[in-house]
């Protein structure tokens, strides 16, 4: 007996040896850390891997955000670093960020972030700010978020003070830079370079040309409306800054932009909020003069003039969701409205029906047969339009096609851009020509260099010369870039927009639904859903995300030759 004790007293119980731990890493720096050249991302990434390495952690991935700001949770990066840490296959156990205020400049969304990723056993580890794994630690914690939201909320005041003196000193402060206009070099103030806006005179020249179409027209027509000024610049080969196709929404925006007249406004809507600030302020400075005030003026008159009825926007928030997208097929080609109906047991059914054929009084018509007595249940057409571009559309090999049709349709688009590239080339090099055979006369004594009109005419072709060379810089620089067909961002596009159509709020659905449809039509038998290839284009944002134009009011004055 004595000698089994012995025995089992000498058997050393192994300890389990702990596995290596899998880790996230998180970098990000905004336009601020750049401006204060503070620790850059390769820096944050570099001492948090070496630090992993000394402590034997497995690297699952590093997930980056540049030129984001804390305040914003919907940053690419974060999210999909969150997505993969609470997937649910609980393989990650730690995510390390070089400092909490890389991932937070909110404190209550730190304090959810961490909740969240307690519920899957993952810890959040600051590289800077170490903390202890107790109650001590978790207020350390909710103290530093406190203080990262102060500092942030206060660089952004006196950002925002920085960026109002310079707008009333007539600086520009970056951002979207007009078009028409380009950011130059000023004045120095301390160590930092002041920019002001100048005439790009490419582009001032195709803003003064607009001007001129929705005025006067072309010469063969009259005063010409958005929609046909995008027309006669594409077919003529004139391109956007980006080498797009000019659109009804890009010149609208240009017959409207205020500061042409030579008046541009700073700080005059509160982003977060979406409102417009009050008059006080706002800063008004002056920028070149590009379009006068009268022909300005004139211009918005006859937009005024021209607007169609607008779309109730009762369609757009109506808790329907096909409301102002879904017609009748009657002659009038007019919405469907949404009407309920009681059973008897009291249940309450929702419908869609001819809304003008109600207000008519055609029901009475024919002996009731007409389409206001046709009642559509609501549950059921969403189900099938749903179901329908599910199905049929949202499908990778079906976007691809469209993509690739589309092109097909660019490239052949830009032969009218290479052509204008052409005539812009052979008009250089005939200005240049023609400057060196005068250059040449007056050499050999053909033309007498002292003739007072010499100097006017030398100064003309070289001013010609010089202003075909700038456009067709320009146009080479704004060449349409070519459609990229990326089959694992089609892939994700497609299945984040089926999980969109599905899944959700009704608003978000009909957001996305409305931004790959533009009608749905309704017979006796049939459903047509029409939409362009292009909104399938336009809807496919960088690395396959889905971003929807939402559409605030839809113009229908005149709709049955858009569904013809």
């Amino acid at each position: 007996m004595a000698r089994k004790n012995l025995q089992a007293a000498d058997v050393v119980t192994a300890e389990p040896v702990p596995r290596p731990r899998n880790v996230l890493i998180y970098g990000r720096i905004s336009t601020e850390a750049q401006s204060l050249n503070k620790l850059s991302m390769m820096d944050q990434i570099a001492q948090i891997t070496g630090r992993c390495k000394r402590d034997g952690d497995n690297i699952v991935g590093i997930f980056r955000d540049e030129g984001e700001t804390g305040t914003n949770m919907k940053r690419a990066g974060f999210e999909s670093m969150i997505a993969r840490a609470t997937d649910g296959t609980r393989t990650i156990d730690a995510i390390l960020v070089f400092s909490f205020s890389r991932a937070f400049r909110n404190q209550v969304e730190q304090e959810l972030t961490v909740q969240t990723l307690r519920k899957h056993r993952v810890e959040l580890i600051s590289f800077a700010e170490p903390l202890t794994k107790d109650d001590t630690g978790d207020m350390f914690r909710k103290f530093i978020g406190i203080v990262n939201e102060y500092q942030s909320k206060e660089t952004s005041r006196a950002t925002s003070r920085t960026m109002l003196a310079n707008a009333r000193l007539g600086y520009s402060n970056g951002g979207n830079i007009p078009f028409g206009y380009k950011s130059v070099d000023s004045d120095i103030i301390g160590n930092k370079q002041k920019k002001r806006l100048a005439i790009e005179p490419v582009e001032a020249e195709v803003v003064r040309l607009t001007f001129d179409l929705a005025r006067n027209g072309d010469g063969t027509s009259g005063p010409l409306g958005t929609k046909k000024i995008a027309l006669w610049l594409n077919e003529r080969g004139y391109r956007s800054r980006k080498g797009s196709l000019f659109g009804t929404g890009t010149v609208h925006e240009i017959l409207t932009r205020e500061a042409y007249t030579g008046t541009r406004r700073f700080n005059e809507y509160d982003r977060g909020a979406g409102e417009r600030k009050k008059e006080a302020e706002i800063v008004e400075y002056d920028v070149p003069e590009i379009i006068n005030r009268a022909a300005f003026d004139e211009v918005q008159a006859l937009l005024v003039s021209r607007q169609p009825r607008l779309k109730g926007p009762r369609l757009a928030s109506a808790p329907s969701l096909l409301g102002g997208l879904v017609r009748c097929d009657c002659k009038t080609s007019c919405a469907l409205t949404t009407a309920t109906g009681t059973s008897r047991t009291g249940k309450v059914h929702t419908y869609y029906k001819c809304c003008q054929a109600i207000k008519q009084g055609r029901h009475k018509q024919d002996n009731g047969a007409c389409c206001a007595n046709r009642k559509i249940a609501r549950p059921i057409i969403e189900k099938l339009v749903v179901d329908a571009l599910v199905d049929q559309l949202l499908q990778p090999e079906r976007v691809t096609a469209i993509l690739m049709t589309l092109k097909a349709r660019r490239d052949g688009r830009q032969a009218s851009a290479d052509q204008r590239l052409t005539d812009l080339a052979r008009q250089v090099a005939d200005t240049g020509e023609r400057l060196s055979r005068l250059y040449g006369s007056i050499e050999a004594g053909t033309i007498d260099g002292t003739d007072p009109g010499l100097k006017d005419r030398v100064a003309a072709l070289k001013s010609a010369r010089d202003s075909a060379l700038e456009a067709l810089e320009y146009a080479k620089r704004s060449s349409a870039l070519p459609i990229e067909i990326d089959p694992v961002a089609i892939d994700r596009f497609s299945r984040l927009m089926r999980e969109q159509l599905i899944s959700g709020d009704v608003a978000a659905r009909k957001a996305y639904l409305s931004a790959v449809v533009d009608a749905i039509i309704v017979s006796d038998n049939t459903i047509r859903i029409i939409g362009s290839n292009e909104n399938i284009r336009a809807t496919l944002g960088p690395k396959g995300q889905p971003t929807p134009a939402v559409r605030k009011s839809v113009q229908e004055w005149c709709p049955w030759p858009a569904i013809a």
